[in-house]
């Protein structure tokens, strides 16, 4: 939670806002290290900014108690800790210690810790003993009464004051020495706090005094009456005293100035405050008794407002008249002025009919005009307000005063100019697009520009008006306000377009990519310093002018832009746009800015650059989701396991003065060249890691873009597995080779085996040619020679009828052979008939058509659906001549009736048999030469040319038979399948009959 009072501003953090676990917040302090450390009576919190983090004697045993009443850092930049019950724990590089209870003192709650010039460190009690913590000595507290006030102030020179009760003491050498007494002040003491050049401010009794050089040396009076003691006042950078009491809350006070009084009505939680410290920076915190914790620091931004506070009314437009007074135009509030010490609202009274003023201009006279919604134009004569002729029922939104003092008036119609009882439009919709007129503004030579809402920029020159619109390099249509350089730039800004500069006939855009905090403008000021401050729907922007003209020359690709936001005092960063005009310089340097909740002043005079770089501190490093223990407390490179690849790095950048506005850039060397984008993002997330060492490098920069130089750091090394090791690399390369080396010299035989094959693939064709040549020598040509002497024959008795017809008869039969025959060779040679089931059809019709003419029933028992497995030309040519070689037997030997054929398919080849009933043979006597059988010497040379065709392709065949019971001839044919399961299946098919 934020709060303005007065001319500072005020965060609060209670219990449970982002980790703090205790409204009672008894000490604050920063440590050297950057963070901020809070006591409470629920632990001890660090916080960077965004969250705390707590320690009690849960998550931290060494500390026995989780009431801390005290904070100190010493010398070497240990943290120590007092508690109530007497303990006291030290912090150092992220690991807690507890510290021996000193054997000769009272004990007690501890008030505070401090050392003296030597760096020895001292406990003080509840009970004003002090006690040395390195060797137990004990110096007793004079007093017989009890205690009832203590403080400790800590000399910036080397050792420390003491207060208990109205007696001052300083310690040094070990031995407190008496400064001030009740006797020698003769009045109350009610609090001590140390000055940054060695002195002592000391509250007595409505007055301030300045002890120095062993004597008074300034008098700070008179005090507010109503200070109560208390123990926590401190002396600020700037030489401001905070004053801390117990129930009227902080004053804030400079000697000869009137203090500020902060409290439970104008911005702190409580009235009861415990504790304080200023950071490094010059916020001041505040520890409250039950409201938590509090940052309080001076704004850059003062907010206006009357005693009515606008009714809670937007205000539109400001601007300032010839007299120096302000005025002010409020959606519904009516017209204010502020004269510097007086406000006064203009209503009905005086004649201004319409409440909601968009714009106001000084007219020449000395007047003001006030542009309504809807209303028209209002004109004030005589301190009353009245309607111009011709100017009613307008909704105005701009009003500019020309050069020759005539108004130049923007409505929703286009573009007025009035002068004197005169009233013309200089541009309106007969030749505008959209001619929503939002801003005007008139160069040197008369030039009239003025900004459009969704109509662009248009130009009046020499009584002709041109229109700029996004086709012609306007990054947007919605024109909010306007501006003229000295050099003849003309800065535009937009609505969701950023900022626009047209010269010398071009537009160059500069928006959040050049490095702009908000690309709706509202306003654009000059300081006359060289910067330009833009109001915008994120707060006002300070940029450089030069940088800007770098950017929109297009030889500077950022700028550098200053935000001033709520932390600056700012009421709302949605500041006012669109009406005219939206912001003025005053003749004493004052920027005006209206806004949705007030006005803002900014005097570009008293803005101080924050220069504290931030530290930066990598918090917590996570190892595939589990968080890598105490990183503070690392000495070495962190080893990370291997097997362990995501990463994640949660870090802080420690500038307090407002850390919402703090940005990070990172890197991890040894994967990466360049630095991340810059961004608020405090998590750095890597997906995977490599093996390998790596440093990974954070760096951050304040509100003002001040970037912390060297940043901080963290060395690790992810671990290899064996296999990733380089020695694990090197055997792998050498087995790799002998695997290349390998797979080389069988790819060199692969390539001799494809060549023999293809070797024996050209003599197989070879063989086949060769054969073909044969087949068609011994069968056509014989059978055509035959053919031939037939023809002669029965020419030469063609006077004989019976017997050249039986020649003729004889030349039919053998052309029929002759055509069969062919057919033969061209099956057998055609590749398409290269497979099982082309073979097996084939066969099948020859068998049918030869035993049918031959008058023997003929039944075939071959399979439904063959497999698609190759059969080669010779494969086939070889099984058909032995088979038709085995039919040839049956018809002409064996007197049978009837013949089986059938085809089985086996695992490794496929048998095909002829079966036949008739009278059967001795297999054994048909195999003899001299038998006086011819019929079995000719059946005997059939047997052996069946088995030597089946052998010549890899096959058998083999004959079984017996007197009066059959012959079964068997041919078996090797396949080459190339699937085990093609092989399955097939000897499931179905048979065909």
């Amino acid at each position: 939670m934020a709060t303005n009072g007065m001319d500072y501003f005020i965060r609060l953090w209670q219990m449970g806002d982002n980790g703090l676990p205790e409204n009672n917040v008894t000490a604050v302090i920063q440590a050297s290290d950057g963070f901020l450390w809070l006591g409470t009576r629920s632990g001890l919190a660090r916080f960077d900014g965004t969250s705390f983090e707590v320690f009690n004697s849960g998550n931290a045993p060494e500390m026995r108690s989780s009431h801390v009443t005290c904070l100190f850092e010493g010398t070497n930049g240990t943290l120590w800790i007092g508690h109530d019950n007497g303990d006291v724990t030290t912090y150092q590089a992220g690991k807690f210690s507890a510290v021996p209870v000193l054997a000769h003192w009272l004990g007690g709650k501890i008030f505070a810790i401090c050392s003296d010039a030597a760096g020895d460190v001292w406990l003080l009690n509840q009970h004003g003993e002090l006690g040395r913590v390195k060797d137990g000595a004990v110096i007793e507290c004079s007093n017989d009464r009890p205690v009832h006030l203590l403080a400790v102030a800590k000399n910036p020179r080397g050792g420390f004051w003491i207060q208990r009760d109205t007696d001052v003491s300083f310690l040094d050498g070990g031995k407190l020495h008496p400064i001030l007494t009740n006797t020698t002040t003769n009045t109350y003491v009610q609090g001590i706090c140390a000055t940054h050049d060695g002195g002592l401010w000391v509250m007595m009794e409505h007055h301030i005094k300045l002890w120095k050089n062993g004597e008074w040396a300034a008098d700070f009076e008179p005090a507010p009456s109503d200070w109560a003691p208390s123990p926590a006042m401190i002396e600020t950078r700037s030489g401001y005293l905070a004053v801390a009491t117990s129930d009227h809350g902080l004053y804030i006070a400079l000697p000869g100035h009137d203090s500020m009084r902060f409290c439970r009505t104008n911005g702190l939680s409580s009235d009861w405050i415990n504790s304080m410290c200023e950071d490094r920076e010059g916020n001041l915190w505040v520890g409250t008794g039950n409201g938590g914790l509090a940052m309080l620091r001076a704004v850059s931004v003062k907010k206006m407002a009357p005693p009515d506070a606008w009714e809670g009314r937007a205000v539109l437009a400001v601007d300032a008249g010839k007299d120096g007074r302000l005025w002010m135009g409020t959606e519904g509030a009516g017209l204010y002025s502020f004269d510097g010490e007086t406000w006064t609202n203009f209503t009905e009274a005086v004649g201004l009919e319409h409440r909601y003023v968009w714009s106001v201009a000084p007219d020449a006279p000395g007047g003001i005009w006030a542009g309504t919604w809807g209303g028209g134009v209002y004109a004030q004569t005589n301190g009353r307000f009245e309607r111009p002729a011709g100017l009613a029922n307008l909704f105005v939104a701009a009003i500019c005063r020309s050069r020759t003092g005539a108004m130049l008036v923007g409505t929703s119609e286009g573009l007025l100019c009035v002068s004197g009882d005169r009233t013309n439009w200089f541009a309106g919709k007969p030749d505008l697009v959209s001619p929503d007129v939002r801003a005007v503004c008139e160069a040197a030579d008369g030039t009239v520009w003025f900004g459009m809402s969704g109509g662009g920029l248009g130009c009046r020159q020499n009584g002709k008006v041109r229109q700029y619109r996004r086709g012609d390099g306007l990054s947007s249509d919605f024109v909010q306000c306007l501006h003229l350089d000295e050099d003849g730039g003309l800065w535009i800004g937009t609505l969701g377009g950023g900022l626009n500069r047209f010269k010398d006939g071009r537009f160059a855009s500069i928006t959040k990519k050049q490095g702009l905090n908000d690309e709706v403008i509202c306003d654009i000021e000059d300081d006359g310093q060289g910067n330009f401050w833009i109001s915008s729907h994120d707060g006002i922007m300070r940029v450089n002018k030069s940088e800007l003209a770098s950017c929109a020359n297009g030889t500077r690709s950022k700028v550098l832009c200053l935000n001033f936001g709520l932390s600056d005092g700012l009421p709302s960063l949605e500041c006012s746009g669109g009406f005219q005009p939206a912001g003025c310089k005053t003749a004493d340097g004052n920027l005006w800015f209206p806004t949705a909740k007030g006005l803002a002043c900014v005097n570009p005079n008293t803005i101080r650059i924050n220069p504290k770089p931030p530290p930066v501190v990598i918090e917590e490093m996570r190892v595939d989701g589990l968080a890598v223990a105490n990183l503070f407390a690392l000495t070495n490179e962190l080893k990370i396991p291997p097997g362990h690849h995501r990463l994640e790095f949660d870090y802080a950048g420690l500038s307090y003065m407002a850390p919402e506005r703090v940005r990070f850039r990172y890197r991890l060397d040894g994967l990466d060249h360049e630095w991340g984008e810059t961004s608020q993002k405090r998590l750095a997330d890597f997906s995977y890691i490599p093996p390998g060492s790596y440093v990974f490098r954070v760096t951050a920069c304040n509100n003002d873009g001040v970037w912390s130089e060297d940043g901080a750091s963290l060395a690790f090394n992810v671990l290899p597995y064996f296999w990733q090791t380089w020695w694990f690399f090197g055997l792998t390369g050498l087995v790799a080779a002998a695997a290349v080396g390998g797979s080389v010299l069988v790819a060199t035989r692969r390539r001799m085996r494809l060549k023999l094959d293809r070797l024996e693939h050209q003599r197989a064709i070879e063989r086949e040619r060769t054969r073909i040549a044969k087949d068609i020598h011994d069968d056509l040509g014989a059978s055509l020679t035959r053919i031939s002497m037939l023809s002669q024959s029965a020419r030469s008795d063609l006077t004989n009828a019976p017997e050249a017809a039986a020649q003729v008869d004889q030349i039919c039969g053998m052309a029929r052979e002759l055509t069969r025959a062919m057919d033969e060779i061209v099956w057998a040679v055609n590749p398409e008939h290269d497979s099982l089931d082309s073979l097996a059809i084939y066969m099948g019709k020859y068998a049918q058509d030869y035993l049918r003419s031959a008058g023997v029933r003929s039944r075939l028992d071959i399979p439904e659906e063959l497999p698609p497995w190759r059969v080669t030309a010779e494969v086939r040519h070889n099984i058909f001549l032995a088979f038709k070689e085995a039919l040839n037997n049956v018809v002409k030997h064996s007197g049978a009736s009837e013949v089986r054929v059938t085809l089985t398919l086996g695992l490794k080849a496929f048998v095909l048999s002829a079966q036949d009933n008739g009278r059967g043979f001795t297999p054994g006597l048909m195999l003899h030469a001299n038998s006086s059988d011819p019929d079995r010497v000719e059946g005997g040379h059939g047997l052996a040319n069946m088995k030597l065709r089946l052998e010549e392709i890899g096959g058998s065949f083999e004959i079984q038979s017996a007197p009066q019971a059959g012959t079964t001839g068997t041919f078996s044919v090797p396949l080459k399948a190339s699937r085990f399961e093609d092989l399955k299946m097939a000897a499931t098919m179905p048979r065909k009959k």
